[in-house]
C-alpha cells in the first residue's frame, strides 16, 4: 500500500480582522415551499450539543472589488436563492417546543440563511499552502450564526451562515457555519442531485431516539485502508508530540480516538444515497498513552481503528444498537484526551467548483475547537491525502517533527 499525506498545520493566536461589505438575508424563491417540518432521528439527537462544523473553500479569483461587489454578489445571492428551494433545512431553524418538546427543523416562507461578503488584505497564497499557519487568520473568513431568539415559549436557533470573503486581485473564500444536528458531511458532499428528507425510512424499533433525547437533557491489521493508515499514524505522531513537550500525563492515562461511519448502506432497508441529515455512527477506540508513544504505537493504533472498522461496520442488524451504546460510551470519557476526524478522504471537495474553477483549498476551522483532525482527498492527487490539525506552536513544531521523520517516501 502506497500513500502520501499534506500535512496541514495550524497554530493558534488571536485573531485579525476583516471589512465586511455586506450582511444578507437569503430565503428560497417566494411562495415554493411553505412549511415544512423534519423531525430528528436517532442519529440527528446526538449532535445537539456538539460544536459547530466550521469549514473554508478557497478558490484563485484575480478580479477587483468592483466586479466583486457588481456581478459576483447579485449572482451569489440568486444562486443561493435557488439552491435553497432544495436545501430548505438550511434556511430554516432548530425549533425547541415549550415544555421540553422534542426538538424539530422548521422552516416556514421568509426564513433565510444568514450571507456575508468581506473583504480581507491577507495573504491569499499564504493561506492556502500546506504549511504552519496562524489558526487566527482563519476565524476571521468564518461566520457565527445568528443568535436564538423566542417567539412565544419556543426557541429557534438558526442552523447555517455562509460568508464570502474577497482577497482582491488573488483568491476568494467560502466561509461555512452549520448546526451538525440539521446534516452531515454526506448529505452535503454527494453528487446526487436532490436532496432526500423521507424520515420514515430511519427505522427505530427500539425507541434509542428517546433515550438519546433523555440523555441530551440530562498487531496484524484487521482492516487494511488508507483511513486506517493515516488516522492511526496521525493518532500516534500527536501523542508523541504531546510526551516530547514535557505534557504532563501518566503512561497509563487513556487515549481515545473518535471517527464515524455512513451507515446509509447499512440500515434495513438502505437509505437512498441523497438522503439529506445525519446518518453516520460514532465509534470509540482507547489505548494508555505509552502504547501510543512507543516504538510500534502506529501499529497498536491502527490495529485498533482497523479492528473496529471490520468488526462493527456492516453489521446490518446492530447499527442502531451500536448508536446508543458508541455514545454511551464517548460520553464518559475525558474529552481532553480525545481526537476526533472531521471531514473524509472519500469525498472529492477538490471537484467543487461554485463556477470559479478548481478549489484551491478547504480547512475545518472547527477542529481549533474540537481537537479534531481534519481529512480530505488531495487536492491534486485523489490518491494523497491531506491532513489538518491544531496544535500550540511548539506542540506543532514538535509534531510536524516526529510527523515527517517517521514517513516513508515513495516517488
Amino acid at each position: 500500500m502506497w500513500i502520501s499525506l499534506a500535512l496541514d498545520c495550524y497554530m493558534a493566536s488571536n485573531d485579525d480582522m476583516v471589512n465586511v461589505l455586506e450582511e444578507s438575508r437569503v430565503s428560497p424563491p417566494p411562495s415554493t415551499l411553505g412549511e415544512k417540518s423534519l423531525p430528528l432521528t436517532l442519529f440527528d439527537l446526538p449532535w445537539l450539543h456538539f460544536h459547530h462544523v466550521q469549514s473554508l473553500f478557497f478558490y484563485k479569483f484575480t478580479r477587483s472589488n468592483p466586479h466583486f461587489m457588481e456581478i459576483i454578489i447579485p449572482s451569489l445571492k440568486h444562486s443561493l436563492s435557488l439552491a435553497l428551494k432544495h436545501f430548505y433545512p438550511f434556511a430554516g431553524n432548530l425549533l425547541f417546543p415549550p415544555n421540553l418538546g422534542k426538538p424539530e427543523i422548521h422552516y416556514k416562507d421568509g426564513d433565510s440563511v444568514l450571507l456575508i461578503f468581506a473583504e480581507s488584505n491577507t495573504d491569499f497564497d499564504y493561506l492556502i499552502k500546506n504549511h504552519q499557519r496562524k489558526f487566527s487568520h482563519f476565524h476571521p473568513l468564518i461566520p457565527q450564526l445568528p443568535p436564538v431568539c423566542e417567539k412565544g415559549n419556543t426557541l429557534l436557533a438558526p442552523v447555517f451562515a455562509i460568508q464570502v470573503t474577497l482577497f482582491p486581485n488573488s483568491g476568494i473564500s467560502f466561509g461555512f457555519t452549520r448546526d451538525h444536528v440539521v446534516a452531515d458531511e454526506p448529505s452535503i458532499l454527494d453528487d446526487a442531485i436532490r436532496p432526500f428528507y423521507d424520515r420514515t425510512m430511519v427505522k427505530d424499533p427500539n425507541n434509542i431516539a428517546s433515550n438519546f433525547w433523555v440523555m441530551v437533557q440530562c498487531p496484524t491489521l484487521l482492516h487494511v485502508s488508507s483511513f486506517t493508515i493515516t488516522c492511526a499514524y496521525t493518532w500516534a505522531c500527536m501523542i508523541r508530540a504531546r510526551a516530547w513537550v514535557k505534557e504532563e500525563v501518566s503512561e497509563n492515562e487513556l487515549e481515545h480516538f473518535i471517527f464515524s461511519a455512513d451507515c446509509r448502506a447499512h440500515l434495513d432497508p438502505p437509505l437512498p444515497e441523497n438522503y439529506f441529515g445525519n446518518c453516520v455512527v460514532p465509534f470509540l477506540v482507547t489505548a494508555k498513552s505509552m502504547q501510543l508513544i512507543d516504538e510500534d504505537g502506529f501499529i497498536v493504533a491502527a490495529n485498533l481503528i482497523g479492528g473496529t472498522i471490520q468488526e462493527k461496520i456492516g453489521r446490518k442488524k446492530e447499527v442502531c444498537e451500536s448508536l446508543e451504546r458508541e455514545w454511551r460510551n464517548i460520553s464518559s470519557i475525558n474529552m481532553e484526551r480525545a481526537v476526533g476526524v472531521a471531514g473524509s478522504p472519500r469525498f472529492a471537495v477538490y471537484d467543487i467548483d461554485f463556477g470559479l474553477g478548481q478549489l484551491q483549498k478547504r480547512e475545518f476551522i472547527s477542529t481549533d475547537e474540537t481537537r479534531s483532525i481534519s481529512l480530505h482527498e488531495g487536492k491534486d492527487n485523489k490518491r494523497h491525502i491531506e491532513v489538518g490539525l491544531s496544535f500550540p506552536k511548539i506542540k506543532m513544531d514538535a509534531f510536524a517533527s516526529i510527523f515527517a521523520n517517521g514517513l516513508i517516501v515513495d516517488d
